[in-house]
């Protein structure tokens, strides 16, 4: 629970702003960090604040959660494999007992950690975080140095028109060579990957809140704004506008239009 701060936070793939009293559930060995704007980091300002609360999945014994009655924790932690964020309606019932267990006793904390773990069941009380990138976690390519040549160049090149042929030449590929290539190592195909990453870029661009929608869909790459919103809408399950109301409603930023 971050308690006082606001800023980016990143977890697995999931970027977000986040504010004062955001809660989330955050499962093992998944990579995540929170960036603090820097205005929460000046001086004169209290220090960002955080509960921290951890258990392992088996702190009841290795069966406990295959009882009958466990079946919506169980489930509830297959969910959150990509990491959950606590409503507002969650918050309200979940942060009082978080903070009361930091005050308790051993066997009153595993009864406060039942009685949250029982919460974040409801389906109103928790969501999956928002995944504005998408690329497979299980890509491990380090030791390719094509493959990381292909990254490298849209990475640097992916506000502009980039083709297949383009990125086969960089791979030393032919075009249909090098879609089978890619698809294998990455589990879609290098099209699907290049607009999840524009839209990760979008992302991003949307929470700066500088730019007008219409720039940031050119800024990324897309040919035309018809596309940038239905890609934007096709991936991340939100339009660009109700990504950015999102994004407002957590700082509290003015609207852009």
């Amino acid at each position: 629970m971050i308690r006082r701060s606001k800023g980016t936070r990143i977890i697995g793939n999931a970027v977000e702003v986040f504010g004062d009293n955001d809660l989330m559930l955050i499962v093992s060995n998944i990579p995540h960090g929170f960036l603090h704007d820097e205005e929460t980091l000046n001086t004169d300002n209290p220090a960002p604040e955080a509960l921290v609360m951890q258990f392992g999945e088996n702190f009841l014994g290795r069966e406990f959660l295959k009882l009958p009655e466990l079946k919506d924790v169980h489930e509830l932690f297959i969910k959150s494999q990509n990491g959950i964020y606590i409503t507002e309606e969650g918050k309200a019932n979940i942060i009082p007992l978080m903070e009361r267990m930091f005050g308790a006793s051993s066997l009153d904390a595993i009864i406060i950690l039942l009685e949250i773990l029982k919460q974040l069941t409801s389906k109103t009380h928790s969501r999956e975080l928002i995944h504005s990138n998408r690329l497979n976690n299980d890509i491990n390519c380090t030791n390719d140095h094509r493959f990381n040549d292909v990254l490298n160049y849209t990475y640097s090149n992916f506000d502009e028109r980039i083709s297949i042929e383009k990125v086969a030449r960089i791979a030393h590929l032919t075009r249909e060579s090098f879609c089978r290539y890619f698809k294998a190592l990455a589990n879609k195909t290098y099209i699907e990957f290049l607009t999840e990453y524009r839209i990760n870029k979008a992302c991003q661009m949307i929470r700066n809140g500088d730019r007008s929608m219409k720039e940031i869909g050119y800024a990324c790459g897309f040919d035309s704004l018809s596309n940038f919103y239905y890609q934007f809408k096709r991936i991340i399950k939100l339009s660009p506008l109700e990504f950015s109301r999102h994004c407002m409603q957590t700082i509290g930023r003015k609207e852009m239009v």
